[in-house]
């Protein structure tokens, strides 16, 4: 059974359809490992996002189809000089984790000259310059994501104290936030590799970032960042993984591809709960917030960088182009399945 039926059946049993499929979620597919092992990835591992629920009261946020993070990857792509090539508008696709929406900001921080959030990568020669430049601007996008991920899941655990979760859901967010940290640190090494200086983080604002919010605006939340954009996202990462061939970025995507896969079930297990105890309101926001999402998917940007794709899919990148599709398709054999498998008396 390929990723994207194995990845549907644990979800569907996350969504509340029961342990009728509970054998086919042994692993989440093809040659990405089971999510009850522990990837040799080890140190060059990384992650994604639970259900992410963004600060702003009342904001519902939304599947986060351009991955540019507002001006800050874009400013701090350059700041270790003009080697550094630009990170806007790369790419105009989906990102495969977890947004951290402050309102309707998405936000992370700049890049800085540091060392200490690269790992040790095998050295890599890439004869297409641009090319070459456009991985190193799209991982140290990727890198700069993955860090703010783990503000959101820091977030999310808050929040999921806030409305009474279970603890199961509290330890796996903690887990997720950990998840976040390899992740980023495995994306800046990638983005050294092919070609940027040695970045990492610059400080990222958080003190407005945390609102109170509702049970029912939580789960909207959740639809948006979790349900959708991380069941998506580990469709991508797994597609990212099976294109590749570059040894290094394999064992980096073959983890990420397994972490997501788990963030996107505590999504689901989230929202099941969240209808159970919230009634009409959160099945009204859970509707809407799926609505919303799958319109979005068709306002996904499709952008030529003009790259060598041969060499892109090698070192474990898909295009825009692949990314639309692939969305569309998750969304239909996936999510939406899933969707149908939720207890929701007015439907989807």
């Amino acid at each position: 059974m390929d990723f994207r039926s194995r990845l549907r059946s644990r979800l569907l049993v996350a969504a509340g359809l029961g342990t009728t499929v509970a054998p086919l979620v042994a692993g989440c597919g093809g040659n990405v490992e089971t999510t009850n092992e522990r990837s040799d990835a080890g140190s060059a591992g990384g992650s994604e996002s639970a259900s992410g629920a963004s600060g702003a009261s009342g904001s519902s946020g939304g599947l986060v189809v351009a991955a540019g993070s507002g001006g800050a990857a874009g400013g701090g792509a350059n700041a270790g000089g003009s080697r550094n090539p630009p990170c806007e508008p790369w790419p105009s696709c989906i990102s495969i984790r977890r947004p951290f929406l402050v309102g309707s900001e998405l936000r992370s921080s700049n890049a800085a000259e540091r060392q200490d959030w690269l790992l040790d990568l095998p050295p890599i020669e890439i004869p297409n310059r641009h090319t070459r430049e456009i991985l190193a601007a799209s991982w140290l996008k990727d890198a700069l994501e993955e860090h703010a991920s783990v503000a959101a899941f820091a977030r999310f655990t808050l929040l999921l104290l806030s409305v009474g979760a279970p603890p199961e859901l509290i330890v796996a967010s903690q887990r997720a936030s950990l998840d976040e940290v390899q992740h980023a640190r495995a994306c800046f090494a990638l983005a050294r590799r092919y070609g940027s200086h040695a970045l990492g983080p610059a400080d990222l604002k958080v003190a407005d970032s945390l609102t109170r919010v509702s049970l029912a605006e939580l789960a909207a939340l959740t639809v948006a960042e979790g349900c959708v954009g991380e069941t998506l996202g580990a469709l991508l990462a797994a597609e990212q993984l099976e294109k590749a061939s570059d040894v290094a970025v394999m064992k980096i995507l073959r983890r990420i591809a397994r972490d997501e896969a788990r963030h996107a079930e505590l999504a689901w297990k989230f929202l099941a709960w969240a209808l159970g105890k919230g009634g009409a309101a959160v099945e009204r926001a859970t509707v809407d917030a799926f609505e919303r999402a799958a319109g979005e998917l068709e306002r996904m940007k499709v952008v030529d960088y003009g790259v060598d794709v041969a060499l892109w899919h090698a070192h474990g990148r898909i295009t825009c182009a692949e990314a639309r599709e692939l969305s569309r398709s998750g969304f239909e054999q996936v999510v939406s399945p899933c969707l149908a498998a939720l207890p929701l008396q007015q439907g989807s």
